[in-house]
């Protein structure tokens, strides 16, 4: 199968350019948000998605999957500020620089986050 991370409108007379939203690898990503995450959308191992959180004495450690040549910022959210299923994250790391191509493996550390705070929840996101 070839990748098309974009398909154009037939029978217009003039290119448009739509995003495709199908996950052909099944892996609950499109294959847009595998496009931009720099994800392989024929892979389903291929994924931008946190894989490890590890407490390291008054730290949390988390480690995702990602692409590298991309940017992501780890993000994080505490119950008490609201709807963290969507829109109450704010940035926990500065923009982290994944080197390299292909899939890879990085991680950050949350200083203090294990300690007797409120709960944390993370996400990744990527930069343009």
């Amino acid at each position: 199968m070839q990748y098309r991370p974009h398909e154009g409108l037939q029978g217009t007379g003039r290119s448009r350019v739509v995003p495709n939203f199908t996950a052909h690898d099944g892996d609950g990503h499109t294959d847009f948000q595998e496009f931009v995450a720099g994800t392989d959308p024929t892979n389903a191992l291929s994924q931008l998605r946190i894989l490890l959180l590890a407490l390291d004495g008054s730290n949390v450690n988390i480690g995702w999957r990602t692409a590298g040549g991309h940017t992501n910022i780890l993000q994080s959210a505490t119950p008490a500020t609201g709807d963290f299923a969507t829109n109450s994250f704010t940035d926990l790391s500065p923009p982290l620089e994944i080197a390299g191509s292909g899939d890879a493996l990085t991680n950050y550390i949350d200083t203090g986050g294990a300690t007797n705070g409120p709960t944390r929840y993370y996400r990744v996101r990527t930069v343009p």
